[in-house]
């Protein structure tokens, strides 16, 4: 299984978060000022070629004081190629690149259906709850 990252390509992005966030999911607010921001990287992986996946990462904008601290989302895997271990490895490189940019923490803020995906890479609940539009999310942590 041939693998390849890039950055930098949000068509790509956008594709995979329209039909997975929006199209099965029912999100309707997908897209927002962050996904404009120069210092946010759109991460899509490819198999053998083609799309599979994306995700994206960014320096918190909640928390400018601290530089190391940044944030991870939008992991989507399109159907026909999920429980293959690209939704990990989307998280693990995203992981990387945010640690070469000077990253010290990751948090992320999980559909709680999927936390068992984070807890295996090494993250933990905090906080409580909350509906993001329909669906139940909950921050998550890790050092990196």
């Amino acid at each position: 299984m041939g693998l390849t990252f890039e950055q930098g390509r949000f068509e790509d992005a956008r594709f995979v978060r329209t039909r997975v966030f929006m199209i099965e999911q029912g999100f309707k607010n997908e897209f927002d000022e962050i996904d404009d921001d120069p210092t946010t990287v759109h991460l899509t992986l490819y198999r053998d070629g083609r799309l599979v996946g994306c995700a994206r990462t960014f320096p918190d904008p909640k928390h400018a004081d601290d530089p190391g601290r940044w944030v991870f989302g939008r992991l989507a895997v399109l159907p026909e190629s999920r429980k293959s271990g690209l939704g990990a490895a989307l998280l693990a490189e995203s992981e990387r690149v945010a640690r070469e940019a000077g990253a010290t923490e990751m948090h992320l803020h999980s559909q709680c259906h999927v936390t068992g995906l984070y807890e295996r890479a090494g993250y933990e609940r905090y906080g409580t709850e909350e509906l993001d539009e329909h669906v139940p999310h909950i921050w998550m942590k890790k050092p990196l």
